[in-house]
């Protein structure tokens, strides 16, 4: 952060010189990047994007250079300034800690490898082998009983090996379970760090930790058991293919979001 902190103006005129004077900017974007709020952007012209019947309504897209004019008259350049230095300094600490994280996940891949070296026809080669942990019982279970809450969330009903739903065609769109009493060394172990309990090689943002994975890798099951088809509805629910993980070590809650599809013929 020392050597390489950007001075104000140059802190604004990145800001002001990013994009081109017309370019376009989505709504969700003008109100994080400019610092504006809805009823700043009502003000200004728009252009609509995307949307229609059946899949929602349209994506708002603003002008970079009425948005830039907006948030200076708005906060003033001192103003603005302030907020840029602000988001600077938590983008160094977010890359700081993104750092330090990557180099706590080397030190545990180094820790898991094993090296060997032979001399053949065509010289010296050295192997390089990772010993990925296998998961304990207790995890084993664990990630079996959260994908069984995911699967009553979705309007599943699971007994033993049969699975019913509840409302055929009507899972939600998405999904998101929470249990709590997680502590650090469970939650690095399902991450499959099981060795990292103090979890150094996570990225902390305020109070929790997120890490996203495939669904099948973080439940340990095939693919063929995130989806399931229902006769004679001839509708089809599938668990989506990727998972993310929030767990907050204070409270040791661990919450798991993703997305759900339901296709009926």
């Amino acid at each position: 952060m020392g050597d390489s902190y950007p001075s104000a103006r140059d802190l604004l005129d990145d800001w002001i010189d990013k994009l081109g004077s017309y370019d376009m900017v989505s709504s969700a974007e003008a109100k994080k990047e400019y610092f504006l709020t809805a009823s700043d952007l009502a003000t200004l012209f728009y252009e609509p994007v995307g949307g229609g019947v059946g899949i929602g309504s349209a994506t708002k897209y603003y002008i970079h250079r009425y948005l830039v004019q907006t948030s200076l008259r708005k906060h003033g350049i001192d103003g603005v300034v302030q907020k840029l230095e602000a988001k600077h300094k938590r983008e160094e600490k977010k890359r700081m800690k993104e750092e330090q994280a990557e180099e706590a996940r080397k030190r545990l891949m180094a820790a898991a490898s094993t090296s060997t070296t032979e001399m053949t026809h065509i010289g010296r080669v050295t192997t390089t082998t990772i010993r990925i942990p296998r998961d304990s019982q207790e995890i084993k279970n664990l990630r079996g009983g959260l994908l069984n809450m995911v699967k009553e969330n979705m309007g599943f009903k699971t007994t033993g090996w049969i699975v019913l739903p509840y409302y055929c065609g009507r899972a939600p769109k998405n999904w998101r379970i929470e249990t709590t009493g997680i502590s650090k060394a469970t939650f690095a172990a399902l991450m499959f760090r099981p060795t990292d309990v103090d979890l150094e090689s996570f990225v902390q943002n305020g109070a929790y930790y997120t890490e996203k994975y495939r669904a099948s890798n973080f439940f340990g099951v095939d693919e063929t058991r995130l989806t399931k088809y229902f006769e004679p509805e001839y509708v089809t629910q599938k668990i989506g293919s990727s998972v993310t993980v929030r767990y907050k070590p204070s409270t040791m809650e661990l919450s798991i979001s993703g997305s759900a599809e339901t296709c009926g013929w």
